[in-house]
């Protein structure tokens, strides 16, 4: 679902940059933890980060659905508009139609629903910021602190959080790939 991605995303920018933030310019070597495997599922990955990144998804879920629905409808609608404008292009003399009926109620549901739309979009990203604060936020802040002792105990002179489109990247730089050996020391007391 889209929004475990953006949770995903955010977990992603919040831990990376505190580990970079934190970690000390004397040590040079650069770790990583690929963000895909984190929240992958066992053994490689965090349960309770996925789990609150899931309940994120289940709480919003039906706003999620809401939204799709009028924005397809939204789309069906458009396209109604169009091909009742076309149809009602001319008169048989070739006179222009200003607007028909149809176009006129089409119209007015088309805006009605772009409306709504709007106002449940901006509704579900102010359920999404507040949500996301509370479910995933704590759990976010553990594994980034857990994170930065690891990196420091490790021999992490900078810990990066890597997803995928990043992974070629710090793989041809040398960095090295701490994901499994993080996410077996996390789950220790």
């Amino acid at each position: 679902m889209k929004t475990s991605l953006v949770a995903l995303a955010a977990v992603l920018v919040a831990v990376s940059a505190g580990a970079q933030a934190q970690s000390g310019p004397a040590i040079s070597n650069t770790c990583y933890i690929e963000v895909q495997k984190l929240m992958g599922g066992a053994p490689g990955g965090i349960t309770d980060l996925r789990t609150a990144v899931a309940e994120l998804d289940t709480r919003l879920r039906p706003q999620v659905e809401e939204v799709n629905r009028l924005k397809r409808l939204s789309e069906t609608l458009g396209q109604q508009q169009q091909q009742a404008m076309q149809a009602g292009a001319a008169t048989e003399d070739g006179t222009p139609v200003t607007e028909s009926p149809d176009v006129a109620r089409i119209t007015q549901d088309l805006r009605r629903t772009n409306t709504e739309l709007a106002a449940k979009q901006a509704q579900l990203q102010s359920d999404y910021q507040t949500q996301m604060a509370a479910l995933v936020g704590p759990v976010q802040q553990r594994v980034g602190q857990r994170a930065l002792v690891f990196g420091s105990q490790h021999g992490c002179g900078s810990l990066k959080m890597a997803r995928t489109p990043d992974l070629a990247s710090l793989q041809s730089a040398g960095a090295r790939d701490v994901t499994l050996d993080f996410v077996s020391w996390y789950g220790k007391p």
